[in-house]
This record gives C-alpha cells, structure tokens and sequence, in this order.
C-alpha cells in the first residue's frame, strides 16, 4: 500500500519472529530502512546476537529498492575487521533486508559527548588509535578490486561519529556505506547538484558538488580527529546554509586554539587533514595513518584496544538488558525448539527506542459515547430526576499537613541527594589525583628508560672505548669527525675519565651547557630548579687497558605536559616537591575544596623516588540549583504548615 494509506504498512510493528530471526527491539529508523536488534536461534542451542536492516516498507518504489540492495551487496563485499560485516541479504513478508554484525558499545557521537558531559578528556593515544583504525577500514575500501581486479572506487562521503562503531572490547567499526559511491553503480546513483551526507563532517569539494575522491573521506576523517582530541564542534552553524558556507569559505581554526599545550607536530597532521585544498591534503588514509602511528612512536604514547575498553567503560555504561527475553528458548532432546506456551515468549526488555506491538481490538471509531455526560441520560435527554446541586465539601486540614510533610521530604530528598553527589564527585577527584602521581611517576621512568638506552649504546661503542684511556683532543676530534655523540634539544652529555679515582671531564656537548655532576657506576637523579624537572644518568664506560675507565653521564629534561593537563582540570593548585625545587604544575584556579593533600610519587624505575605531589582538589559543585530548591521547598513546607494550623481553626464547631 502507499504512503498515504493510514490503514497500510506504514505504522505497522514488525511481529516477534521474523522469518529465522527473533526480534528483540527497535534500535533506529533512517530514511531509507527500519534497523532491529535480532537473535539468531538454531539446532542445539545455537544462538547469536545480529542487527536487521530492512528496506520501509512504504519506500517499495523500484529506485528506494535499488540503492537499498545495492548498499546490502557493497557491504557483503566489505571484509575487514574495522568494518561492520553483512552475513544474510534476505525477502520476508514483502520486503527485503540483509543481516549485519551487532556491536555491543556504542557510536562514537554518544562517546563524545558522554566525555564532554562528564569533562573527562579523551587522551591523545586513545583518540589517535580509534582515528588509525578507521583510516585502515576507510584506504581498505578505497582500494578494493572486484573478482576480476578491477578497482570498485569506493568513497564512504558520510564518515561522522554517528557512523563508527566501538564496542566495549575496544574494537572500532565503520558502518553505513547507504550513501558510498562506487563504481560499480549506476550513474543515476550521483547526481550532479545533490548533495549527500552530514554537512559538517564533509569536505568543502563535496558541499560544493563537485567531483570527489578518496581524499574527500580523508578530510572527513581530519575532522574527526579534531574534534575528538579538543572534544568541541569544528564547524557549527544556526542554519544549514550557513555551516556549508562555513565549510567551503571559512578559515579553520587550529586545535592549539582551542586546547592550550596541543603537540604541534599532531597539530600538522590534523591541519595538513583539513587542508580545503584536496591536493594539500593526504592523498590516501593509509599515509595519514602511517603519520599518526609515527607520531605516536616517537612520542611512546601506548595506542591499544585495552585502552579504548578502559575509556569505554568510563564513559559509557554497558547495557545488559538489550538481549534480554521474558524467558530462553527451551529445547527438547533432539536439539529443537519446543513451541511456545504464549505468554512466556514475550519481551521482557526491548532495546532503546523500540516499543511493543499492540494487538487491534475492534472498536467503533467515535468512542465517546462510552463516557458519561453530566446531566443526561444515555439517550441523550435531560434527565428530569437529576439530584439537586450540592455545595462544594470543604477540604480537609489533612491535606495541607500531607502537602507540608511532602514539601519537607522534597527539601531533604534535594539535600541528601547534593551531599552524596559532592561525596561522589570527592572522591572522584582523589582518585584522579592519585592517578595524576603515578602519570607522573610514568613520565619519569619512560625518560629513564630512553636515557639509558641511548647512554648504553654511547657507551659500548668500540671508538669511545679506545678513546676513553687518551685524553680530550682525541674525544673532541671523535666527536666532531664520527658523529658518536648528538644531543636532542634541551638535552646535554659530558664524558668523563677516572684516573686513580677522580673523575676528569673529557668532552661536554653543548659547550655552554653547565657542568655534570659524575658518579661512579650506574646512577639515575632526577631534579627540579623551579622551572622544570630535569632527569641525570650515568653509565660507566670499560676501556680496553686495565685501570681506566670512564663513564657518560645525559642530562635531558622531563616533559610533563600530560600531567599538568590533567591537574588543571580537577586541582584548584598543585605543586611536585622533593627534587631541590618547588614546581608549580597548575596556578590556583576556581575555588579549593579543602586542605592540601600529599601524595607520594611511586617510583618504579632506579631514580631517587622522593618526589611528592602537593595538590589541592577544587570543590565539588554538587547540584548547582539544590540551594534554591532546598530552601523553596522548605518555605513551601513552612506555608502549608501554617496553612493547616489555620485551617484547623476555621473548623466547625458541634
């Protein structure tokens, strides 16, 4: 039947069994299909939890049809594991649909914005690898080849949050290819002039219409980036008019703006992403991948699945209800399915959004009729026998001593419920706190282990070896002809050689670099001038020829970038002490929500752990209006109190 046909298909529930699968609940509704949450039953308890995407069945034109089975056979191509799979293309009960792989997490727009709500910002490495996983889903699908080798030209055109998957084991999903341009399909497929998908996650060549390729899903992954590492709308617009403007014309803001201390290496690759020129931009995902996935190397930063569960299970809370029936289906002992009694088979929990099918009870169409009118009979006369108008009865006193005991409760029920949200929110900030001590305490033994490393490898070279039993002019002429010795920026090294057992300086790179101070054996310091925390490392060095020897000692500063970050968000101040220096790692900010607390810095590599952190928490804001309501329900209470003593005094008397 049409669209038009209110008695047709169009607010028709789908029945609980659906052809093999089992409905369990509605998860959403788009333009061109209705999508179900499933369970597949099978012989000997087989069972397995799937997503049913099927055509409207008010859409039944031949070009609805089209697009939809043209998306479900693109798919069921698709083998990746970062992209959701199709198992089944089907026909039930006139309307097509395929069967899709169900993610049990949530999309990555309900992500976001749980993290925003909750202020807990996402961290770099957990935002870089759930961006290099769907670049690799995305260049899979570029450079797809049908069975005979032909390139399929796939371009997704609608990457955005709603559209990738994470599941609470960590594993990211792309799905929707409903509006991907392939190939393959037909030319009536992509107009010219239409423009498709969510316009600010697009790139400025696709709003405008124009030809597009793979590097029109590169910007789109760009902005997803953006926005997930600085957790606020790239582009955002009161009409749609105005966002398309804004896409196409308007200068885009570095993250460094909008995020204080953002890496400005990650700062390029993001911006070289969002370039409006495609030709600027990374010509495949895969390149934008290979510099992410660099960037993340050189900066130790650990991009893992264990991560992304952990954030998951922060941010988002795992619903175990969704498969959930009235009762399981009970099998027999060849293995099948006994049938059901009736009752017993119902849902007992439906998936968000979703709602039970009613059954039709015949029933005139003007019920009306079935409620009574006051002064007439069922005929629709006046009735002559109508009782007289009684007075209005006059209300009890015990209605404003039950309305002023309600009113009390409310004032207590807002106060308890604002002295445990404070409790909740204090005890999240020292826990927060804690964390920040042993992010602190990794930021120090990553820095020991790379020094160490790099002086170990220094120090076994055979030339320095030989060189350590001569004298300075052969270090400096080493130094300067073999490029033994390098020092990164801020760092310094000296070289020194023990004679009779005093130390002697041999060689310090940079020459302005102040003195190091030498220690005997292996030995790890860290300090701190006020300024900055800066970790010492010495190695000894073995000369060929007994009785000299030597030693190398790194100087290279710790960066704390990362903490400082954290503490800003939760800390009203906080300070590292215990290392010669006071550091100030966050200015007083906001209000203090109590005393300072100290916490210990664990150390877990060689370096002296004297180090403490010094951090005063800043005050839980509770429920910003439980004041305000507190006392308007407390004076309601004291008015309807009032109210009842007054009313017990206009009683009647016998």
């Amino acid at each position: 039947m049409g669209v038009n046909d209110p008695g047709g298909t169009l607010n028709a529930v789908l029945p609980e069994q659906f052809g093999k699968y089992s409905l369990i609940g509605h998860l959403a509704t788009g333009g061109m299909a209705e999508v179900w949450l499933a369970r597949q039953l099978g012989m000997q308890g087989f069972e397995k939890t799937v997503v049913i995407k099927r055509a409207r069945p008010e859409l039944t034109d031949r070009d609805t049809t089209r697009r939809f089975l043209d998306e479900a056979r693109l798919v069921a191509t698709l083998e990746h594991p970062n992209i959701a799979q199709v198992y089944e293309i089907g026909f039930v009960s006139g309307s097509y649909f395929f069967v899709m792989e169900y993610v049990d997490g949530a999309d990555l727009r309900r992500l976001i914005k749980s993290a925003i709500a909750r202020r807990y910002p996402v961290s770099i490495a957990d935002a870089m690898y759930i961006v290099t996983q769907v670049c690799a889903a995305l260049h899979y699908a570029h450079e797809k080849h049908d069975l005979e080798g032909n390139p399929v030209r796939i371009i997704h055109r609608d990457v955005s949050p709603s559209n990738v998957l994470i599941s609470h084991d960590g594993v990211i999903k792309v799905c929707d290819f409903g509006i991907a341009k392939a190939h393959q399909r037909k030319a009536g497929d992509t107009k010219s002039g239409v423009v498709k998908g969510k316009f600010s996650y697009m790139s400025p060549e696709q709003c405008r219409s124009l030809p597009i390729d793979r590097r029109s899903d590169v910007f789109s992954i760009g902005v997803l980036m953006y926005e997930l590492t600085t957790l606020s709308k790239l582009f955002r617009a009161r009409t749609e008019y105005d966002l398309l403007q804004q896409v196409v014309e308007a200068r885009i803001p570095p993250p460094s703006s909008r995020v204080p201390g953002y890496p400005r290496e990650l700062e390029q690759i993001v911006m070289r992403a969002l370039a409006k020129d495609p030709a600027d931009r990374y010509p495949t995902a895969q390149l934008l991948q290979l510099d992410l996935e660099a960037y993340a190397r050189e900066h130790k930063l650990a991009m893992s699945s264990v991560g992304i569960a952990m954030l998951m299970k922060t941010l988002i809370e795992r619903r175990t209800d969704l498969r959930v029936r009235g009762s399981r289906p009970r099998f027999n002992e060849q293995g099948e399915i006994e049938p059901s009694t009736g009752s017993s088979d119902r849902f007992a929990l439906l998936a968000d959004g979703s709602a039970p099918s009613t059954s039709n009870v015949d029933r005139p169409a003007d019920a009306s009729f079935m409620t009574p009118v006051p002064g007439r009979t069922a005929a629709g006369t006046t009735a002559a026998s109508a009782p007289a108008a009684q007075p209005p009865a006059r209300r009890s006193p015990a209605v404003w001593l039950v309305a002023s005991v309600l009113a009390g409760i409310c004032a207590g029920a807002v106060s308890l419920a604002d002295h445990m949200l404070v409790g909740a929110e204090d005890r999240a900030t020292a826990s927060a706190l804690t964390a920040d001590a042993e992010r602190i305490a990794s930021s120090f033994d990553a820095a020991l282990r790379s020094a160490q490393l790099r002086a170990d490898g220094i120090a076994t070279t055979p030339m320095l070896r030989a060189a350590i039993e001569t004298d300075a002019a052969t270090l400096r002429d080493l130094a300067s002809n073999e490029m033994v010795f390098t020092a990164a920026p801020g760092e310094s090294l000296e070289v020194f050689q023990f004679s009779a057992g005093k130390p002697v300086s041999l060689l310090r790179i940079p020459k302005t670099a102040p003195a190091l101070q030498p220690v005997i054996g292996r030995d790890a310091r860290v300090r701190s001038d006020g300024l900055g925390v800066t970790l010492a490392v010495n190695v000894p060095i073995s000369g060929y020829r007994s009785g000299i020897a030597g030693g190398i000692v790194i100087s290279t500063p710790i960066d704390l970038a990362a903490a400082r970050h954290a503490l800003d968000g939760h800390s009203y101040a906080a300070s590292l002490t215990g290392l010669g220096g006071e550091l100030m790692l966050a200015d007083a900010h906001g209000e203090p929500g109590g005393p300072p607390v100290v916490l210990p810095v664990p150390s877990m590599g060689s370096w002296n752990g004297t180090a403490k952190l010094v951090a005063t928490p800043k005050r839980a804001t509770g429920l910003g209006w439980s004041a305000p309501a507190r006392y308007m329900s407390s004076g309601l209470a004291v008015l309807l109190l009032l109210g009842f003593v007054a009313s017990l005094g206009r009683r009647p008397r016998v």
